[in-house]
């Protein structure tokens, strides 16, 4: 079996990391309704658990791409 490549925090190289979540409501009026209308928000983020720092699935995903594209290329 190969060899695995992790993402690593760009800051510190750790390789673990914790889901960290944020929820929020946006509340907005229109004018055809007395009604609040709101969106719902979920901001899903992972934390180096070393040093803290966040990244999104996106960023992580595009490191992975990176990585495969650059494995891809050496062989």
């Amino acid at each position: 079996m190969g060899q695995g490549h992790y993402f690593e925090c760009k800051k510190c190289g750790n390789k673990e990391f914790r889901p960290v979540y944020s929820f929020c409501l946006r509340f907005y009026k229109v004018n055809f309704s007395d009604d609040l209308l709101y969106d719902k928000i979920n901001e899903e983020k992972f934390e180096c658990t070393k040093c803290n720092t966040k990244y999104t699935r996106e960023e992580i995903q595009n490191i992975l791409q990176q990585i495969k594209q650059q494995r891809k290329g050496k062989d």
